[in-house]
Parts: C-alpha cells; structure tokens; sequence
C-alpha cells in the first residue's frame, strides 16, 4: 500500500472514532460513563487527524488560499479550530454537566464534526 494511501486511510479511519462516538455518546440516556471514554478516544483521534491532515496537504502540496479548494481548506481549518476550542471547553464542563447538556454537547460535537468531515469529501474530490 502506498504511504499517502495508508495516511489517507488512517485519517478518515480518525473521523470514523470522532464521529462515531460523538453520535453515540449523544444519543445515550445517561451518556456521562461513556462520555469519559470518548474524550480519551477523541483527544487522540484528534493527534493522529492533525498528524495526518498535515501528511495530506504536504502531499497535495499548497494551493493557495485564493483558489476555492484553499478556501473550503480554511473554512475547514477554521472549522477544525473551532472544535478544538469548543472541545476543552466542553472537557472542563463534563463533570459538571447533566445528562440532557452532555448529550446536547456531545450532539453538537457531532454536528461539527459532520460539516467537517463533508467539507473533507469536498476536498478529496475537488
């Protein structure tokens, strides 16, 4: 199997952990026990994402935010920021939330993750 292949695979493999289990841990009726599970197996996830969407761009090599596949990159970037923060914040506040807010937190990491991971279907084919 070729490198860029094996990193490919292993980064949508990563998206596959993020947003599965976001999903699941949402949709529990008290998704507190698994919710402590998840944020160890998202916040590696999310070391390999970062590891291997650089892997990705140094292959495609750099296009150029004035074109519109550099654009939808930023936006997916931006995106990607933003999960990051919401994530820590949402980390801190665990122990202190109920179940409703916790599934409301992990529902909307899941929607994030979605529109990223949509932003990164768009990308692979464009």
């Amino acid at each position: 199997m070729d490198v860029h292949v094996a990193v490919r695979l292993v980064h949508t493999l990563g998206m596959g952990v993020l947003l599965g289990g976001a999903v699941l841990v949402a949709s529990l009726r008290d998704p507190a026990p698994a919710s402590r599970a998840y944020e160890w197996a998202f916040w590696v996830a999310m070391g390999v994402q970062v590891l291997t969407g650089v892997g990705n761009l140094g292959a495609v090599g750099d296009p150029g935010p004035a074109t519109t596949w550099g654009t939808l990159l930023t936006w997916k970037l931006a995106l990607v920021l933003l999960l990051l923060v919401a994530s820590a914040l949402r980390l801190l506040a665990r122990p202190r939330l109920k179940a409703p807010a916790l599934r409301w937190a992990y529902g909307g990491t899941a929607l994030l993750l979605a529109i990223i991971g949509g932003l990164a279907v768009v990308l692979a084919h464009g």
